[in-house]
């Protein structure tokens, strides 16, 4: 059953980068909640989106394949989130 006001959640990490729980199970979790849309974003890897996008698809959610880059703006760190992202593009490798 779908919510009246639908969830999507767009930025969530797995144990492929500092995440507690696995990408199924992060999955699970989000399908758990109510989530019709949902986003893996791991910090600086790809590893998790496969296994993600099969739980999503395998729970009836859309899935977003997304990554968060670590990068240096004024010599600080920041964050930025990528979606929709092809994670078997070499450069992503």
């Amino acid at each position: 059953m779908r919510p009246e006001h639908p969830i999507i959640d767009l930025h969530t990490h797995s144990t492929a980068s500092d995440g507690q729980y696995a990408p199924s199970e992060v999955a699970a979790r989000a399908a758990r909640a109510g989530t019709v849309a949902w986003a893996l974003t791991d910090h600086d890897t790809v590893a998790g989106l496969g296994v993600a996008a099969a739980a999503a698809r395998d729970l009836g959610m859309r899935f977003v394949p997304g990554i968060e880059l670590s990068a240096l703006l004024d010599e600080r760190e920041v964050h930025v989130l990528g979606h929709f992202i092809d994670p078997v593009h070499p450069e992503l490798q």
